[in-house]
């Protein structure tokens, strides 16, 4: 992996690369979320079941997207495929942030009322 790797890293100092595990496929979409978030942009779920997490980007032709699949039986995800790159004109981002949940918007503030 290396130096080669794609990376994101959220507030929490967590990242995304090629091979990471994630505790559950929610874990990771959190994740994902806070970046998006951050990076102005929004994401959607290609695919999704028990086995599959596939994001693409919300922009039609643009080339960013993650891969991640279940791993054995367990509730563990791996990403096997994240392309950190987006194609897509920056002034087609949209800024609704459709991947701010309650939870995640309370990640964000919690901190900046303690």
């Amino acid at each position: 992996m290396g130096g080669s790797r794609n990376l994101v890293e959220d507030e929490h100092t967590s990242m995304v690369y090629k091979g990471h595990f994630f505790p559950t496929k929610k874990d990771l979409k959190r994740l994902v979320g806070h970046f998006a978030m951050r990076q102005n942009f929004e994401w959607k779920v290609k695919m999704s079941n028990k086995t599959l997490l596939h994001l693409v980007c919300l922009m039609e032709n643009c080339r960013w997207k993650l891969r991640a699949v279940r791993r054995d039986e367990g509730t563990y995800f791996q990403v096997r495929s994240f392309v950190n790159k987006h194609t897509c004109l920056l002034e087609e981002i949209h800024f609704r942030h459709r991947q701010a949940s309650a939870v995640i918007i309370g990640e964000v503030i919690a901190p900046r009322l303690q």
